[in-house]
């Protein structure tokens, strides 16, 4: 893709390290240092450790839905393309129908990315420190995850670890959501990114066989 001269490029895309949190049930993120040139080797490599849904990721279709869609499956023009920007309030623990319908998403909108309070812990965080996992991040409710399938969403993104809520209700979120169809970006950073239309560019890891694969992920718009 091609900017216009004076087009403002956002990345959403939060550090990836092993500082950053994990899903409990997921090993920890770990980058360590394979070989050093400061310790007589030729060059520096690192050795890394993850999952194929750590930091900044895609879900495809088949992550929760056995007859889905592999990641190489996928058209890559589906992560890309035309977006809206949405803001949940800050108090909204659960999105529900009410918190989407009161974000006025315009009529037409395909992509939707969800900045909600979450983004907020990559205001305060250097990536330096190790940040826990939290639990009460703001997550969709089963009954927004039908809405959004009604409305017409092709794939929606978060800041949040996961685009359920943590608990019972998630596999739910996921099974309307990916049933459906509807692709899935986790763990963006939206902090100071204002609700609107933007043009999203999503490129996940190319992954042989993915259920999902990390991501740069950025968001812009032209002048």
């Amino acid at each position: 893709m091609v900017f216009r001269a004076g087009a403002e490029v956002f990345d959403v895309t939060v550090p990836f390290g092993s500082t950053m949190p994990s899903w409990p049930t997921h090993p920890p993120v770990a980058v360590e240092p394979l070989q050093r040139i400061a310790e007589g080797a030729g060059s520096n490599v690192s050795r890394l450790q993850i999952t194929s849904h750590a930091g900044t990721h895609v879900d495809a279709t088949w992550h929760y839905v056995d007859t889905g869609a592999k990641l190489l499956e996928i058209p890559l023009q589906r992560w890309n393309g035309p977006c809206y920007v949405a803001r949940i309030p800050d108090e909204v623990d659960q999105i529900g129908v009410a918190d989407l319908e009161a974000a006025m998403i315009p009529a037409g909108t395909t992509r939707l990315l969800l900045h909600t309070r979450n983004s907020r812990r990559w205001e305060r965080w250097s990536g330096e420190t190790p940040l826990p996992f939290d639990e009460a991040y703001a997550g969709v409710l089963p009954d927004a995850a039908r809405w959004m399938v009604d409305f017409g969403i092709t794939l929606v993104g978060t800041d949040a670890p996961s685009i359920g809520t943590y608990g019972p209700l998630n596999r739910e979120t996921y099974r309307t959501l990916l049933g459906n169809d509807v692709l899935v970006i986790e763990l963006l950073d939206l902090a100071g990114i204002a609700a609107g239309p933007y043009e999203l560019i999503c490129l996940p890891l190319k992954l042989a066989i993915g259920d999902g694969a990390p991501a740069r992920v950025l968001l812009a718009r032209e002048p």
